[in-house]
């Protein structure tokens, strides 16, 4: 699921861990559902205190987590290139995701395609794997 693509809806979060426990290992499941942008921490703030803020986090930025959103989904889900607002640091908890860089450029907005829409202006909506698209012809990094 794609969250370009996709219908827009708020639920619970039990609501949604409760999706996620009825689907088997390796299975895709009908409608793929992605929970994204959520503030884990503001709705669990329990959690926190199982977390400690990496010394190297606080020499980089404003040097605290002044943003926690959490992604969640199955398998096949997708985040559609994007640059962030915010530095990152990144955990994948289970499972694996593929993360591919673009370097910036000059012609970013052309080529990337960004978004008109107003919640998603840093996100493209230009395919990466399109061997003919917008992208094709620049060089990467993927991991």
């Amino acid at each position: 699921a794609n969250y370009m693509e996709a219908e827009r809806n708020e639920l619970p979060l039990s609501f949604y861990l409760d999706y996620l426990t009825h689907i088997e290992p390796g299975e895709t499941p009908e409608p793929l559902s992605y929970m994204a942008q959520y503030p884990l921490f503001d709705e669990c703030p329990s959690m926190l205190a199982d977390i400690a803020t990496p010394e190297w986090l606080a020499s980089t930025g404003r040097g605290d987590r002044y943003q926690t959103m959490a992604w969640i989904g199955p398998a096949g889900t997708v985040s559609p290139l994007h640059c962030d607002p915010y530095h990152n640091a990144f955990a994948q908890v289970v499972g694996s995701k593929r993360i591919r860089m673009y370097a910036p450029g000059p012609d970013d907005h052309t080529r990337l395609l960004l978004s008109t829409d107003p919640l998603q202006k840093n996100t493209s909506t230009a395919d990466v794997f399109d061997p003919t698209g917008p992208l094709s012809d620049l060089p990467y990094i993927e991991a």
